[in-house]
């Protein structure tokens, strides 16, 4: 038996349209910018070290009025068009009839990424869901993955993510990679390229149970 966690954008459920439409209705309302296109929204947020402050609204760091108007739009605009990559439920219901326990890690915030969950009715499949808001540093920062390793039932431990940001964070809480090819990251980076790929949800399954 084994603890599965789970990226959420990307990874579990396609949200990128979304994410863009907050973004970009936080960029005209409070900073006058023009619209970002929704597949350079998606890449900017997959590559480490990046400043996305900046490169979401030209400023050092999050303003207070800025994360407050992009929570209340997405709180709505979230429910728009988010749906699960095909065969994501089924990949679910399988590990779950193998009595394993899944959790979602999400640099977005727990309470959107509940509601996201819930329309898509695969809320009940994960013990817990642990978002930004509830750690100090968010992916790639190994706090989110090591929390969760510290209450999961088992000691096997994997990180499912579409993200550099997935895999590292893992990496450096010494759980198992599993980079997803379906998502915004079509591609791991050099420096991981060790670690496994799968091309579709079902090959999770056949990936998790191949050790």
């Amino acid at each position: 038996m084994k603890t599965v966690i789970f990226d959420l954008d990307g990874t579990l459920v396609d949200t990128h349209t979304n994410i863009t439409a907050s973004i970009n209705h936080v960029r005209k309302t409070i900073y006058g910018l023009e619209p970002m296109d929704a597949a350079e929204v998606a890449r900017l947020m997959n590559l480490p070290g990046l400043n996305l402050a900046y490169e979401f609204y030209g400023v050092k760091r999050y303003e207070e009025e800025a994360k407050e108007l992009f929570e209340s739009h997405y709180t709505i605009q979230c429910l728009q068009n988010a749906v699960t990559f095909e065969g994501i439920v089924e990949m679910l219901e399988l590990l779950l009839s193998h009595e394993c326990e899944l959790f979602v890690a999400t640099n977005a915030p727990s309470s959107t990424s509940r509601l996201i969950l819930k329309k898509n009715g695969i809320d009940r499949c994960f013990r817990d869901i642990v978002g930004a808001d509830r750690v100090k540093y968010p992916k790639p920062h190994p706090e989110m993955i090591r929390m969760i390793s510290e209450i999961s039932k088992f000691e096997e431990v994997w990180m499912v993510g579409d993200s550099p940001k997935d895999m590292v964070a893992a990496e450096q809480a010494e759980v198992t990679p599993l980079f997803v090819e379906w998502g915004y990251s079509k591609r791991l980076s050099e420096g991981l390229l060790h670690i496994r790929t799968v091309s579709e949800p079902s090959k999770i399954v056949d990936t998790l149970f191949a050790f």
